[in-house]
């Protein structure tokens, strides 16, 4: 990786600090607070509200990857202490897994339940633990948008000094079953949860695109 993103991390009025970050191909703002604790349900609301006014929104899972890439590529020890403290927090995301039955693909929605939303098909069910061991690493497309596991296990070990893990149904289930991916970091290892039920409440990081042009 080298080193071509530039950092500013700015404080304009008393809790309104954030990293502005510039990678080249856009600028953007990570905000130093995060949202309040809420389910995924209202935590796509409040996209849709804030994204009418022009303010920060959460993200989905590839956008999280995308933002954990430009902080590792910056070397910024600030925000990546900042990140590393925030998934500490198991930051929620805009991002569902759809598990379906046997006989039918998984569905990975991002943006979910939002004017944004797309969605991935492919399996996503398999053996949980360090993606390293996974066999089937194209489902690391679907979640991060990528498979290449040096990389993501490059941005494990620079924000949290452990490796990188997948959990989530290790087969498949009688019926459809919905399940929130959210990451979390702590001491044993950066997770990458895609099993959580619909309704666990949780926080999440906020960015605001910058045009530069303004």
């Amino acid at each position: 990786m080298t080193n071509n993103i530039e950092v500013t991390s700015r404080y304009v009025l008393p809790n309104t600090g954030y990293f502005e970050i510039n990678n080249g191909k856009s600028v953007y703002r990570l905000m130093e607070k995060m949202t309040s604790i809420m389910t995924q349900d209202k935590l796509a609301e409040f996209y849709e509200i804030e994204k009418q006014k022009g303010n920060p929104i959460p993200m989905n899972s590839i956008q999280h990857f995308g933002l954990f890439n430009d902080a590792v590529k910056s070397r910024n020890p600030d925000l990546l202490n900042f990140l590393q403290k925030g998934l500490q927090e198991y930051p929620n995301t805009l991002t569902r897994v759809i598990y379906n039955p046997v006989g039918k693909e998984d569905e990975t929605i991002h943006n979910y339940s939002t004017s944004d939303a797309y969605s991935i098909i492919g399996n996503i069910v398999g053996q949980d633990g360090l993606i390293k061991n996974i066999p089937d690493k194209k489902v690391l497309e679907s979640l991060l948008g990528t498979s290449d596991v040096s990389e993501i296990d490059l941005i494990a070990q620079k924000i949290n000094k452990t490796g990188f893990s997948l959990w989530r149904f290790n087969k498949k289930q009688s019926k459809k079953i919905e399940r929130v991916v959210r990451f979390d970091a702590n001491p044993d290892g950066f997770y990458l949860d895609a099993v959580r039920v619909p309704l666990v409440e949780g926080p999440a990081f906020l960015v605001l695109p910058v045009d530069k042009n303004k």
